[in-house]
């Protein structure tokens, strides 16, 4: 549920629902052993290559998390204060996580979660200290260790941590630099995003490390296209003052989305058929992997940013019922899917692509749909609104 007070984006549920079946039907592949196993076959290529559709939520979070920052630095509405961001935060991220982390660990059933390890798996720490190592997570049964689809949200809390603290040096950076401050901060996100592509890349290989890998370290290159897209959504806020290439890809939706279809092509082609977060890749594929599928969700996104959603092609893609339904609820499909698509698989019942792919979404949607209006909408009620005012309102009503 949006602030009001602020811009809003209607075609991002949309994005976010295709974004979330794109990776549903990677990990039931995985689950369902391929097709016909795990080799460079071109069906497996064309579905494996899908993961870069990852790379979409953490430049879609980055820019609607730092636009109001931005805009209100802008001489906009009035931005979160950092107590309201936590709380807000908090309560859209962790008692739905928790509600399908107990469920899911009672049955079908989860290693490590009822351990002595729990603060662990309910605090996400588990990622950056993974009990996968130990003996309480059977190697066989990895993929039944908590919720292994987390370390995205692990890495996504920690670029909540650091948000806040980022958004007051570039307002303290606006207000040295003045008129040049939406170049400078560009310029800015450009230099930490080439860092964090340099330490991945690194002889010390970083990007194995938990810490680095499962935070907004090892991922800030995403990161910062969707904080870039907050700055110059906010800059240009007229199409009409926009850059002329920008402005030509933002009134061409099918210009961008054919060329984020090249991209993923180029990926099918050059890359390994293995899911990019556990492959083995040398510094070259490393590179072109996270480069691409910046790339891809850059040319997927311009058009929901930048774009007219009452464009004929937007429209009829993204705002579908269905698919922009499937984005509302999507944070509880993420959360179901991954543990009910390997006990279907490989972990279990050994069912087919097909037959899989079809019950993993008759079960967790619906599992989705019940977390989304019973725990996550009640509680973003209280993302904008004081608890004891809530509290207060619900006595006067009783």
């Amino acid at each position: 549920m949006p602030n009001p007070k602020h811009r809003l984006f209607p075609l991002g549920d949309g994005v976010r629902g295709v974004a979330a079946l794109a990776v549903v039907v990677v990990h039931v592949w995985l689950f369902t052993g391929g097709f016909g196993g795990f080799d460079g076959s071109l069906p497996n290529r064309l579905v494996v290559r899908l993961d870069g559709m990852v790379s979409i939520f953490f430049v879609l979070s980055a820019f609607l998390l730092y636009r109001p920052m931005v805009a209100h630095r802008a001489g906009g509405p009035s931005a979160p204060a950092v107590g309201d961001y936590a709380k807000r935060r908090f309560l859209r991220i962790y008692p739905a996580y928790w509600l399908a982390l107990t469920a899911l660990a009672i049955f079908p059933g989860l290693f490590g979660v009822f351990t002595s390890h729990w603060p662990w798996f309910y605090s996400l720490a588990v990622n950056l200290d993974p009990p996968y190592n130990s003996s309480i997570c059977p190697a066989a049964d990895s993929f039944a260790c908590g919720l292994p689809q987390s370390w995205t949200l692990t890495t996504e809390m920690s670029f909540y941590i650091l948000l806040p603290f980022y958004a007051a040096l570039s307002a303290r950076m606006a207000r040295v630099r003045g008129r040049h401050w939406v170049r400078n901060e560009l310029a800015l996100l450009t230099a930490l995003a080439a860092l964090s592509i340099f330490l991945n890349m690194s002889p010390a290989s970083l990007r194995v490390e938990p810490w680095f890998r499962f935070t907004f370290a090892g991922h800030f290159f995403w990161l910062a296209i969707g904080l870039g897209m907050a700055v110059l959504s906010v800059a240009y806020e007229r199409r009409e003052a926009m850059p002329a290439p920008l402005r030509t890809l933002a009134t061409r939706p099918a210009l961008c989305w054919a060329g984020a279809a090249a991209v993923y092509l180029l990926t099918v082609v050059a890359l390994k058929p293995v899911p990019f977060i556990v492959a083995n890749d040398t510094t070259p594929q490393f590179l072109l992997t996270h480069l691409a599928h910046g790339a891809l969700a850059t040319l997927i996104m311009i058009p929901v940013v930048f774009g007219d959603p009452n464009d004929a092609l937007p429209r009829r893609v993204l705002a579908n019922p269905v698919i922009a339904w499937i984005g509302l609820v999507s944070y509880g499909l993420y959360l179901w899917q991954v543990t009910i698509a390997y006990y279907l698989g490989f972990g279990g019942a050994e069912g087919g692509f097909a037959m899989v792919l079809g019950l993993t979404l008759a079960i967790s949607l619906p599992l989705a749909a019940l977390s989304y209006y019973l725990l996550e909408r009640p509680l973003m009620r209280l993302k904008y609104r004081p608890l004891g005012e809530v509290l207060r309102n619900r006595r006067a009503r009783t």
